[in-house]
Parts: C-alpha cells; sequence; structure tokens
C-alpha cells in the first residue's frame, strides 16, 4: 500500500485529480460570491482592455483585483469562456497544493507522509470547491502560505513575494498579515524585545503594508471610499460584544466542519501529550486566534469556510507530523479514520441551512436550472435573489442561462415568477408562507439543493399537477433553532 504514496506514482493521482475536478466543472458558470467577487470584476478588467484594475463602481465589493486581473489575462490570451475560466483556477488550487506540500517537507520524514498528507487535501470538501468555484480565495491562500513558509524557513524575501501579493489579492489578506506578525513575534519573544524584533522586522512587514495602503488611496481616488463599500452592508458596523460572541462559535463550526473534526480531537490529543512539532502547533494556534478574533470583530454574515482553508490545511500538516510518533497500526488506523471523515464531509449538508461555499453540494443547482430553461419560455423572467438573481453574461459569459432580475425593494406581490431556494438567504419564514399560501408552487429537488418556483395567480392560470415539497422535520426543526440563535 505504501507504495502508492511514492511520488512516481502519486503524481498521476495529482494528474487524475486535475482533470476528474476540470471535467465535471468545466461547464459550470461562476456562481455565489464567485460573481461578485471575480466575474464582475474579470468583465470589467477585461471590457477595458486590461487597461483598469476596478471594479465596476456600482458592484464594488472593495477587495484588490490582482486574481481578477490574472484572469482577464488568461481571457485575452485563450478566449473568454468558463473553460478557461476553470483551468486559470485549478491551475491556483495546484499553486496552493504547492505550497502545502512546500511547508509540509519541512516537518514530515519521507515522501511517503507528504503524499498521504497530499491526498487528505485532494478529498478535503473545501479545498475541491474552491477549486470549482473560481474564487480569488485559493490565490490568496496560496500567498499566505508562501509567507509563513518564510517564517519557518527563515527565507525573507518569500516573505515579501507572498505577503506584498496577499494584500492586492483580497482584503482579508491584512488579517493574513496582523496574524503572521503576531506569529512571527510569538516565535521570538523569548530571545527579543518588542523593540528589537520591530527593529529586525519591520522592514519586511512595512512594505506589504504601505503596498496597500497604496491601493486604498488608488481605490478612494476611483470610488470615493476606501473599504467600507457602501454596495455591502456586512461591515456596517464593528460587532456588538454579542455579535462577536456568535461569530467566534460561527468560526469554530467553520474550522471542525465537513470531516475536519477528527483533526481537532488529535491535534489536542498531541499538543495535551507534548507529541509533534511544538513550533508549528504554537504557530497554528497563534494564526487561527488572531484571524478568528479579526474576523468576529469585523464580519457576521459572510464568514465562509473558504476563509479558513488555509488555517485547515496547516491543521493537516500538524496531525500527520503528530501521527509520525504513533506506533504504526494505530497512525495507520487514525489515517484512515482522517480520510474517512473527509471523503464523508462531501456530502454532508445540513437540511434547512442555506448552501454555501464549503462542498460543492451548490452544483445541483445547474442540472435544475436546465429543466427549468425546458419547461418555461425564453421569455419568462424569475425574480430571485443571489446568487440565483445574477445577470447570464456574469455567470455562464453569454446569454444561455435563465432570465433574472433581484427582487430588492420589490413586493413580492407584484411580481409574476418567483425562484425561492436553499441557496437564497434572503427568504424569511414568513416570505415562504405567504408564497406558499397565494402563489402557484412547483418544487424541484437535485441533491442537496431544492429549487421552488411560484407563479402568481395574477399573472398564470393554475397549472396542472403542481406540488410542493414538504420539509422534513429535521429541516423544520434546523429553521426553528437557527432563527433563535439570530434572535
Amino acid at each position: 500500500m505504501n507504495s502508492f504514496f511514492l511520488t512516481k506514482y502519486f503524481r498521476f493521482v495529482i494528474l487524475f485529480f486535475v482533470i476528474f475536478l476540470s471535467q465535471i466543472v468545466k461547464d459550470d458558470p461562476f456562481f455565489g460570491d464567485a460573481i461578485s467577487s471575480t466575474s464582475r470584476a474579470v468583465n470589467n478588467i477585461y471590457n477595458h482592455q486590461l487597461l483598469t484594475i476596478f471594479y465596476p463602481t456600482d458592484a464594488d465589493p472593495g477587495h484588490p483585483t490582482l486574481y481578477a486581473w490574472l484572469m482577464a489575462l488568461a481571457w485575452e490570451i485563450f478566449g473568454r469562456t468558463v473553460f478557461i475560466s476553470h483551468l486559470f483556477s485549478i491551475a491556483w488550487l495546484m499553486l496552493l497544493l504547492l505550497m502545502f506540500r512546500k511547508i509540509a517537507k519541512l516537518f514530515l520524514f519521507d515522501e511517503t507522509l507528504l503524499n498521504k498528507a497530499s491526498l487528505l487535501v485532494l478529498v478535503m470538501p473545501t479545498f475541491i470547491s474552491q477549486g470549482a468555484m473560481m474564487l480569488n480565495t485559493v490565490a490568496v491562500m496560496t500567498f499566505f502560505l508562501a509567507a509563513f513558509y518564510s517564517l519557518l524557513t527563515k527565507k525573507k524575501w518569500w516573505f515579501l513575494f507572498g505577503s506584498v501579493l496577499m494584500v492586492i489579492t483580497h482584503l482579508q489578506g491584512c488579517f493574513f498579515l496582523l496574524a503572521l506578525a503576531a506569529t512571527d513575534f510569538s516565535l521570538s519573544y523569548k530571545e527579543k524585545t518588542i523593540v528589537n524584533w520591530i527593529k529586525e522586522r519591520a522592514f519586511f512587514y512595512s512594505i506589504p503594508a504601505l503596498v496597500f495602503c497604496a491601493w486604498l488611496a488608488l481605490h478612494y481616488n476611483h470610488t470615493g471610499w476606501y473599504t467600507h463599500s457602501p454596495n455591502y452592508g456586512d461591515i456596517d458596523e464593528i460587532n456588538t460584544p454579542l455579535q462577536f460572541f456568535k461569530s467566534l462559535l460561527l468560526i469554530i463550526w467553520r474550522l471542525v466542519d465537513f470531516g475536519m473534526l477528527p483533526f481537532y480531537f488529535i491535534f489536542l490529543f498531541a499538543v495535551v501529550k507534548n507529541i509533534g512539532d511544538k513550533k508549528f502547533q504554537h504557530s497554528w494556534i497563534v494564526l487561527t486566534i488572531v484571524v478568528s478574533i479579526l474576523m468576529a470583530v469585523f464580519l457576521k454574515n459572510t464568514i465562509g469556510h473558504r476563509y479558513f482553508l488555509s488555517l485547515n490545511l496547516l491543521m493537516i500538516i500538524s496531525v500527520i507530523n503528530a501521527l509520525q510518533y504513533f506506533n504504526k497500526r494505530s497512525a495507520n488506523t487514525l489515517y484512515f479514520i482522517l480520510l474517512l471523515s473527509l471523503i464523508a464531509g462531501n456530502f454532508l449538508y445540513y437540511p434547512g441551512k442555506n448552501l454555501g461555499d464549503g462542498t460543492i453540494a451548490y452544483r445541483g443547482y445547474f442540472n435544475i436550472e436546465n429543466h427549468l430553461k425546458n419547461e418555461f419560455s425564453d421569455t419568462t423572467v424569475f425574480w430571485s435573489y443571489a446568487p440565483i438573481a445574477n445577470p447570464s453574461q456574469l455567470m455562464y459569459l453569454n446569454n444561455e442561462g435563465i432570465k433574472t432580475e433581484r427582487i430588492n425593494e420589490q413586493p413580492i406581490d407584484s411580481l409574476p415568477a418567483i425562484i425561492q431556494s436553499n441557496l437564497n438567504a434572503e427568504f424569511n419564514e414568513e416570505d415562504k408562507q405567504y408564497l406558499a399560501e397565494h402563489f402557484y408552487g412547483k418544487s424541484y429537488e437535485n441533491g442537496a439543493v431544492y429549487v421552488t418556483i411560484f407563479l402568481n395567480p395574477k399573472f398564470y392560470p393554475k397549472p396542472q399537477n403542481w406540488k410542493l415539497r414538504e420539509p422534513s422535520s429535521i429541516e423544520i426543526w434546523m429553521i426553528k433553532l437557527k432563527k433563535k440563535i439570530k434572535g
């Protein structure tokens, strides 16, 4: 079995993963946050012949646009298609895997363990989903790991490379920069005073900070605001203590979700029993605490699983490092449990909870959309919310998707046709009840995704044989629990 994990064979496992993922997602549109964070910027940059670095001003979330600009360059060279976009995204995913392996090599004894750790990454639900979604998250995580690698190896120019590119890829690059600084200082505080540490390291942190400030200045000159986007309301104000606590609980859930929980049990056991590399464990703890606190202070509704992808990649390294010190039988058994847990995580979803970016379960929507195109006329306009209500040109890069419009402030009783789904977060229970009681409804289900079409009797005659789905008791319980938690 160990011969399977020799690099001369395992490289074919990685190649198979790339080909398999490429074939599965090659026709998938930009979806979810990939529209607001990637597609809008890439299209704007491409339409300006690469001569801008900004989002459209009416749909700007505030992120720097290195990733989007590079994707627009790929379109310019190879063509503006979703397939090219997916290849670009998967190439970044492989760069992230490469950085993972460079760090893992520092703490694992041999290539067999390195490839065992890599296999865990390849079946990791959030790693797969980020490869499919074409988000700038993978790029910022890659640069973060490059910068962290430099802290471990004392390669200062690696740090400048990773940290500078990190802060011009995503706003949360600043969170990671602060976390790296805290980790850097914590690793040397016994040998150096804070004054000496600042004298030695200030240059290497000031450069990415100045680059980010330069971006803010350019962005302010273009839009009239720095980072607080008027288009998005998630950071209207710093969280209250109660919301901060709720956000921390949400972050803990994000960290252990989708098959990661057994890793944390082993990690805690290893820390308590002094098993494994103490420096690496210490680094992971500091990084996670700082990133989590910053996100809990500034974010509340958009704390996705993907924001913790790099931390969970480092968790995998730490756990495999610890397993080296277990007896062979125990280590193999625990590895098998970890592998099965991550594989099972790809099929996990929570009835009554909106589907997010942690797995590729959202892909069930695309087959349902094809059914809708066959059952309704090309002139039908469906009203909904994100991620469904987005222009086809931003999703498919053509006009082949269904026609949609955002509900926003429109009264729902005035709309002819409405799509409600567990992909939407904006429909409240009162909205759903009103639609079920006053509209004609038909539900479609595919995997974890459901979509319900509601037709307004003011505009449509009663269809034959239409039926609404019946939520399960677990789903109803989950909805009530979520409502109670949110208050």
